[in-house]
């Protein structure tokens, strides 16, 4: 049974790695695109946030008192143009902002700083589809909380009088652990598409595909076993698989000096301290989540007549796959029993390595868990290869 394995294995793998083209396809474009992509990404974010921080905001004031102008020129004596206008030119103003030529408008009641006995009103105006309006509209915030505290000091009669607590916030999260969440926040979800786009282009092609090229009928005639055939097909798959993950993840780590934006700000490679035993789990969590997606890759393939039907039957689960690792970004739901779900308890666990949170405890019932869902598409793949009916088309 074993040779009969992995004479079927080394003739798939064979065939993916000494064909040169499909060799490229699987094993260096995803990487090298994903490098690429994430760099562009990384480089476009930091420009972005280059220019907004650049940016000179173009406010116009209506009614503005003394106050809000000496505030701007303490706060903002460089990036900010205050530009006083009549109320008459409210409603162009406006248009102003839509069309990204002003940025905001603060427009303040007349004798603003005279009324004794009433709240003055401001109303402010910005552009949410804007970030240049975004940014002049946290400034504002900013001038107007100055103000604020001017007035209250001159009631209450001194600055010291407005103090009512002083306020200091520490972080006493580790580099280490900061640069893991960062990275655990995304980086789930790539392995997990990675995985399985790399399994399902070959995976199409190495059972639909050769029934539609008749050459699966050959193989089926020969005196080894279905069983050992399928098993075969699915092991040389799911190291494909793997293959193709890692030279995605390579993609990834090159990018990281380009990419710090795509993974946060304060995202520095060098802060990462993943020992031995997270970096076991990590590999054992990709193997057996390989292995899933695999048996259910070969197991649409088996039931497909050729290559454009294995298609149709697993886009579905690709797109269920992907939904359910995006959903990993929102943060891991409470209670130990969600491990226990097939393919989800090891994205969930890969994502607690990487933020050094990983509870073996945890995280042996998800490898269990899918080990126990692979044997059963396993069984099923099997029983489909023995049915003359299903591999008909071979």
């Amino acid at each position: 049974m074993k040779s009969n394995i992995f004479t079927i294995m080394k003739k798939e793998l064979r065939r993916v790695f000494f064909d040169r083209k499909l060799a490229f396809t699987v094993f260096v474009m995803p990487g090298l695109t994903i490098a690429i992509i994430y760099s562009l990404m990384g480089g476009m974010i930091e420009k972005m946030g280059s220019d907004t921080s650049e940016h000179i905001a173009i406010i116009k004031t209506i009614n503005a008192p003394v106050e809000f102008i000496e505030a701007q020129k303490t706060l903002f004596p460089e990036n900010m143009n205050l530009i006083e206008t009549e109320e008459s030119f409210a409603g162009e103003v406006r248009q102003e902002i839509r069309d990204g030529t002003t940025d905001a408008l603060v427009v303040f009641e007349k004798d603003f700083s005279a009324q004794e006995g009433k709240v003055p009103g401001i109303e402010v105006y910005i552009s949410t589809v804007s970030d240049f309006s975004v940014r002049a509209g946290y400034m504002i915030d900013g001038l107007l909380e100055t103000m604020r505290t001017e007035v209250l000091a001159m009631r209450l009669g001194g600055i010291e009088n407005t103090i009512v607590f002083n306020l200091n916030q520490n972080d006493v999260a580790e580099a280490s652990e900061k640069a893991g969440s960062a990275l655990g926040t995304i980086l789930p979800m790539l392995l997990t598409v990675f995985l399985f786009a790399g399994a399902m282009q070959v995976g199409m092609d190495i059972i639909a595909g050769e029934k539609e090229r008749g050459t699966l009928s050959t193989v089926l005639l020969t005196p080894v076993k279905r069983r050992d055939i399928a098993l075969g097909k699915m092991f040389s798959l799911s190291i494909i698989s793997l293959a193709s993950c890692i030279s995605s993840l390579i993609g990834v780590i090159l990018s990281l000096p380009f990419s710090n934006s795509v993974f946060g700000g304060g995202f520095r490679i060098s802060d990462l301290d993943y020992g031995v035993p997270e970096l076991l789990s990590l590999i054992l969590q990709m193997i057996f989540l390989a292995i899933s997606f695999v048996s259910i890759i070969c197991l649409m393939s088996s039931l497909a007549r050729n290559i454009k039907e294995a298609g149709g039957f697993i886009a579905p689960t690709y797109m269920a796959i992907m939904v359910i690792s995006i959903s990993t970004i929102l943060g891991i739901p409470e209670g130990n029993w969600v491990y226990l779900v097939p393919m989800y308890g090891n994205i969930i666990s890969i994502k607690s390595i990487l933020t050094l949170q990983y509870d073996a405890m945890n995280g042996l019932p998800a490898v269990a868990s899918t080990f126990l869902f692979a044997l059963i598409m396993a069984m099923l793949m099997v029983r489909t290869f023995n049915s003359e009916r299903m591999m008909k088309s071979a």
